[in-house]
């Protein structure tokens, strides 16, 4: 008896006392240890523990001039110019999945530069892992692999224009691969700086030889096409 009632432990209690002990610690670095921080360093600490990639988004007012590296490896300028280099739609189809619901559209999460991160370079679109992820332009895959907070990226470009990518579970394209509108770059995930599955999608003009502007990716879809639920939705 006394072993089943030490088995029963483990296999049930023992998983619960963690998980309250794991959410109070988060409360407690969030509410105790944050504030306590040196000013310079709160904004970074909260973007790290609610998924804003750090050292990738450190533009004002949506513009950076600087170099095109983003996170700690380098997003190449490959030069592609081709057909459908025009960005429009959002990067999920429904029906889709949030948790245990099923949407006809993608849900919309913390836009960019939201209020509560104001370096947030793109938008999130909180979704379950698994989901195929489309490329809202035709072009050329610049970059498909690991890239640090960004997790599992990839970047398509055309005529001056970047899509990224980030956080995937998986990648369906190689660089060098030539894309159609709508072609499946991926599935979306929960890799790299991010605490919850979602993808982050977001776009990128050169301005320079050496220097970018990330844009609004609100701007090239339309409020109909997606269900606006806030960070944390």
């Amino acid at each position: 008896m006394k072993f089943l009632s030490r088995l029963l432990f483990f296999i049930l209690i023992l998983p619960f006392l963690c998980g309250v002990a794991m959410v109070v610690g988060y409360v407690v670095f969030i509410v105790l240890t944050i504030p306590q921080l040196p000013t310079w360093a709160q904004p970074a600490a909260y973007e790290w523990l609610f998924d804003i990639p750090q050292y990738a988004e450190t533009s004002d007012n949506g513009s950076y001039s600087g170099s095109s590296a983003a996170g700690p490896s380098a997003v190449p300028w490959d030069g592609y110019v081709g057909p459908g280099a025009d960005i429009h739609g959002v990067p999920l189809y429904g029906p889709l999945q949030h948790w245990s619901t099923t949407y006809d559209k993608p849900l919309l999460g913390c836009i960019f530069h939201d209020p509560r991160y104001q370096s947030h370079t793109g938008v999130d679109f909180p979704v379950n892992e698994g989901t195929p992820v489309h490329t809202t332009m035709a072009g050329k895959v610049v970059w498909a692999g690991a890239n640090g907070p960004w997790g599992n990226l990839v970047v398509v470009e055309n005529n001056g224009y970047q899509i990224w990518f980030a956080h995937l579970s998986a990648i369906n394209v190689s660089v060098g691969d030539i894309l159609n509108y709508g072609d499946v770059v991926g599935l979306s995930g929960n890799t790299g700086n991010s605490t919850g599955a979602h993808l982050h999608y977001a776009i990128m003009q050169k301005t320079g030889e050496d220097t970018y502007v990330w844009l609004d990716p609100q701007t090239f879809f339309t409020e109909d096409e997606v269900i606006y639920v806030g960070c944390g939705g």
